[in-house]
């Protein structure tokens, strides 16, 4: 009997938006592959698109929901600890003068604890949301259609368009929160429960593209020339920025649209953990090889594509990582998981 694939649509967003997220960190080093002209244009392409790569990802989270499970919350923290004492091991091997005393026994505390410690500030916040998940349900089943569109718009009104007009922040973390991390959660769960409809009776594709690409061209330039008053730079270019939500959801709902299944696709998107644990760290240590071996770079477009190719190797790498991670570590997750389920369902129980 033939197993059916699911729709990918969305598990190829997923892999897309880390690529996005792995290209931002890489972007800091453009100037070693772009410069002129040239690289003010690509420093504002990749800025004017890539912040949307973690609202993608919440928003396809609260599009399908989130549920509690022990096992699976058990999994993903063993995950993290695993990526993190191998980002750990690879930073002592290109960094051994930094990974001493101190530092090193901090990394080492904060890889053996990710979530507590806020090792990666997505996964901890991540976390909480999947703890508080089915609450925020509840909550959310509470309310009447008209009353959560007003409690989503009050939300966007104090934590994106105050911030995106003003520069000042109710809570000073550039949407990098559990607030925003919530508030993206919550629209992706309006959008499955009142607007799950095709793009093309909500103003067609055409339009959606047109936006989307006038969007992206207002960060860009937003970010390439901020606005400056004495110290402050402002620019649009943050994951709390209204322009970066809008084009969040605004390619949510064309990727939508499309209809394919692909296995690899959606085997790809379920080690997204392992890219969001290592690139940083990868970056940094393919950067400086790159910096100290004096790599000369073609300038222009063939530069930014070199740029692009590392990216996407890196990306690649770290989901390589997540698929022998499984093999290896698969029957240990399952065994510690089904005694963490057993320990719970005793303690819910009394």
């Amino acid at each position: 009997m033939k197993t059916t694939v699911r729709n990918s649509n969305h598990e190829l967003l997923r892999i897309i938006a880390m690529y996005m997220i792995v290209f931002i960190h890489a972007n800091m080093y453009l100037g070693n592959f772009c410069t002129g002209s040239a690289g003010t244009f690509f420093n504002g392409f990749v800025n004017g698109i890539c912040n949307i790569g973690v609202s993608c990802f919440i928003l396809i989270s609260g599009y399908y929901g989130v549920r509690f499970n022990v096992q699976k919350l058990v999994k993903m923290e063993c995950m993290m600890i695993t990526y993190s004492l191998l980002e750990t091991m690879v930073l002592c091997v290109a960094f051994p003068e930094q990974m001493q005393g101190a530092a090193l026994l901090e990394q080492l505390v904060k890889s053996l604890f990710p979530f507590i410690t806020r090792k990666y500030w997505f996964y901890s916040c991540y976390v909480c949301l999947f703890l508080m998940s089915g609450y925020i349900q509840k909550f959310i089943d509470q309310l009447k259609q008209k009353e959560f569109g007003r409690l989503l718009v009050l939300l966007l009104i104090l934590f994106s368009v105050l911030p995106t007009l003003f520069y000042f922040e109710l809570i000073p973390d550039n949407g990098k929160g559990l607030v925003q991390m919530i508030m993206i959660y919550m629209i992706g769960r309006y959008i499955r429960m009142y607007c799950d409809k095709p793009i093309t009776e909500l103003g067609g594709r055409k339009r959606a593209v047109g936006l989307f690409l006038i969007l992206w061209i207002i960060n860009g330039v937003s970010h390439e020339f901020p606005a400056q008053i004495g110290g402050i730079y402002h620019h649009l270019c943050k994951d709390n920025s209204i322009t970066n939500i809008a084009m969040a959801v605004l390619l949510f709902y064309l990727f939508k649209e499309l209809q394919f299944r692909s296995q690899l696709v959606n085997k790809a998107a379920a080690y997204v953990f392992a890219v969001f644990a290592l690139n940083n760290s990868l970056v940094t240590v393919l950067m400086g090889w790159i910096e100290k071996n004096g790599f000369e770079s073609p300038n222009g477009f063939s530069g930014f594509l070199i740029l692009a190719g590392v990216v996407l190797g890196i990306l690649l790498s770290c989901l390589l990582v997540g698929v022998i991670r499984e093999c290896l570590f698969r029957r240990i997750d399952s065994k510690i998981g089904e005694k963490a389920q057993r320990l719970f369902a005793l303690w819910h129980h009394e």
